[in-house]
């Protein structure tokens, strides 16, 4: 789902810019001040439902490629790892690989031995494997998903992704959101959940949450059900000890829910090191990679979360809600890893000009 931002000096200004630019037939994400004290209103166009389930759903639209994708599965183990780096791979986890390339070889030379050289992405592939870097969340999970992490992280449109997919695999499904103080957000939530043609079950505070889940545990039918969550600050106490009363809640009625970390591929590897080791420590196991196609040094992410023992969910590497819903394995992984960058598109266009 594409959505925009139109800003004005005021809240009439920015509507005006609004119905000029996209007319009156938009969805309204949410509206804020930035930065600049400027108001702004985040809007995505209506989208004609066109899937066998009719529900409203975005399809994936696709742009034609102005140039021809690298032969990635094409490299050396030198070219593979000369892009690992450029890509913002660290160093130990490099050198981890390139060790465990080495033993093989010693143990098993004949492995090799009548192999082409260019299957250094298979053997990439196979060591993420090895090392069961990747879980990805099935269609249709068992038990309720949490999604958690810091604000900014994209933690409410995912939500919204895992529900599409679910209901494109025809299941029935339950949109829970617990962000219903942070300014606008219920409204984002409510604008998804009626772009996907589904209920919206709105929960304000942990008395309500249980509640809830005394109807979910007495269901004989329980849907599919994603939970979207109010922003987490580790560095914020009061934060963490709100997470922390919704999970021992959980834990209390024997709702078995899991809580998945979502971090976003743009946010620092040290501020990632940090939320993935804090999470880690508090039972947390997975983790949605989200903006990975507008972060330049996207390795330097996984790297971070590696190394502290998550493993990946899932990768979101588009703005619409339906794509990137293709389940993620250790090969379409290395190829996400490897996958070259070049310099930002306007200065690509601007060079052209000259």
């Amino acid at each position: 789902m594409a959505t925009h931002i139109f800003r004005g000096k005021d809240k009439d200004e920015a509507y005006r810019d609004l119905y000029a630019m996209a007319g009156q037939d938009v969805f309204i994400i949410r509206e804020f001040i930035d930065q600049a004290g400027l108001y702004c209103i985040e809007a995505a166009p209506k989208v004609v439902p066109n899937n066998p389930h009719g529900n409203a759903i975005p399809q994936t639209i696709t742009t034609p490629s102005k140039r021809p994708k690298d032969p990635s599965d094409r490299y050396t183990i030198s070219q593979l790892l000369s892009q690992l780096r450029h890509a913002g791979f660290a160093e130990p986890t490099l050198r981890q690989f390139i060790y465990w390339m080495k033993r093989q070889n010693e143990q098993s030379p004949e492995i090799n031995k009548d192999q082409p050289k260019d299957i250094a992405l298979q053997k990439f592939a196979e060591y993420l494997d090895i090392q069961q870097v990747v879980e990805p969340i099935i269609q249709a999970p068992q038990n309720p998903i949490l999604l958690i992490g810091p604000p900014g992280s994209g933690k409410t449109v995912t939500t919204a992704r895992l529900c599409a997919r679910a209901l494109l695999a025809g299941e029935e499904v339950a949109y829970v959101t617990l962000d219903c103080v942070r300014t606008g957000a219920v409204e984002q939530s409510r604008c998804l959940s009626k772009f996907l043609e589904i209920g919206l079950t709105e929960i304000e505070n942990v008395t309500q949450f249980t509640k809830w889940m005394d109807g979910y545990n007495k269901s004989l039918n329980q849907n599919v059900t994603f939970i979207d969550s109010l922003s987490t600050n580790i560095y914020n106490m009061e934060d963490m000890r709100w997470l922390l009363d919704y999970m021992e809640a959980a834990e209390q009625n024997n709702v078995e829910i899991e809580p998945i970390l979502v971090i976003s591929a743009t946010t620092d590897a040290t501020t990632i090191g940090d939320y993935a080791t804090t999470f880690r420590s508090m039972g947390i196991n997975r983790v949605i990679i989200t903006c990975w196609d507008i972060a330049s040094k996207p390795a330097a992410t996984f790297s971070a979360i590696i190394d502290a023992g998550l493993q990946i969910a899932m990768i979101s590497d588009s703005p619409y809600l339906t794509a990137g819903s293709k389940k993620l394995d250790s090969l379409s992984l290395a190829q996400k890893l490897v996958a070259k960058k070049g310099m930002p598109a306007w200065l690509e266009q601007i060079g052209q000009l000259k």
